[in-house]
């Protein structure tokens, strides 16, 4: 072979022998998603990805995306190939003559498609992206279903801690409604007032903030005593105090999946048993009186023993024994 063909052959070889295994390699790459929470995703011609996602910034695919490509603040531009759906929820999507959407387009603002683009779907402008539909109809139950969760947890754990406790706010909120009611409506109307007037000062600042922080657990604790009191309305001692929760908790739920009538029951549920919690809590400060406090110490196995009068058959003379002396 000629030397000056053989040069050429060779330099031939160099270059066409990188470029196919450079391609062969290409080809075996598995695209990536681009998954961006802020900033721009750019796909240049000749690159390939998969799904693409920015939550706010822009996407322009000159290139293949093989997955959707959705922007929920921002533009799109394609003047590639898409094999998905293109969304932009919040921004205009332009389709450039060169482009290929294999999925519908849809958009937030307006939709710019060229002369020669292609779209095998539908193409739909200012669309609402919207739950309010589903919402709307799950909204209410959501919200029952998560209270009346929250009030079994409460309730459960005020019988594991003080079950003594919860029986007497049990017995006072059925035996002195009004003063629950009263002392529940006051506590309940003055502890944001006294939050409000305390976060108004610096010194005051932590405290207030930290009764407006706990005035939702203050709320679940008196809505988990009216399970109680409601509970042992219906299931009378000394039948199991578990029974009394579920019933207790079961009409709760019932009443909680009511419209309208489920906030009034939150509402003045929480304040009752609320106002129940702090009577009981008042009167155990008072001592017990002495025929119920001979009682419970009789309950507990400690007898008072009294003096014991024996019949005069059972008085047995003893004989005058002189004693002994040492």
């Amino acid at each position: 072979m000629h030397r000056g063909a053989f040069l050429v052959v060779s330099v031939l070889g160099l270059v066409v022998i990188p470029t196919a295994a450079l391609a062969q390699t290409s080809d075996t790459v598995t695209p990536t998603d681009q998954v961006v929470l802020r900033g721009d995703v750019v796909v240049a011609r000749g690159q390939s990805v998969a799904e693409i996602v920015v939550f706010s910034g822009s996407a322009t695919v000159a290139g293949v995306a093989r997955g959707d490509v959705v922007v929920l603040e921002g533009p799109i531009t394609i003047s590639g190939q898409v094999g998905g759906d293109v969304i932009a929820v919040h921004g205009r999507v332009r389709l450039l003559p060169t482009a290929q959407v294999a999925g519908s387009v849809r958009s937030g603002q307006e939709v710019q498609a060229a002369d020669g683009a292609q779209v095998s779907g539908a193409i739909r402008q200012h669309v609402r992206f919207t739950l309010s539909g589903p919402l709307d109809a799950l909204g209410p139950l959501l919200a029952s279903v998560s209270i009346a969760v929250s009030v079994l947890i409460v309730a459960l754990l005020l019988s594991l801690l003080a079950p003594r406790a919860i029986d007497r706010a049990a017995a006072t909120g059925r035996g002195a409604p009004i003063a629950s009611a009263g002392w529940g409506l006051l506590v309940a109307f003055a502890l944001p007032v006294a939050a409000i007037v305390a976060g108004a000062t610096i010194v005051g600042l932590p405290f207030g903030l930290a009764l407006l922080l706990g005035w939702g657990l203050v709320w679940l604790v008196g809505l988990g005593l009216t399970t109680w009191v409601v509970g042992r309305a219906v299931v009378k001692e000394p039948r199991s105090r578990w029974l009394a929760l579920l019933a207790g908790w079961g009409i709760g739920s019932a009443i909680g999946l009511v419209p309208f009538v489920n906030v009034v029951w939150w509402v003045l549920g929480g304040t009752y048993g609320l106002g129940a919690g702090i009577v009981a809590v008042w009167r155990a400060r008072k001592p017990a009186p002495p025929e119920i406090g001979r009682a419970r110490r009789d309950r507990a196995g400690r007898h008072r023993v009294g003096r014991v009068t024996l019949p005069e058959e059972a008085v047995v003379a003893l004989p005058d024994t002189p004693l002994a002396e040492d």
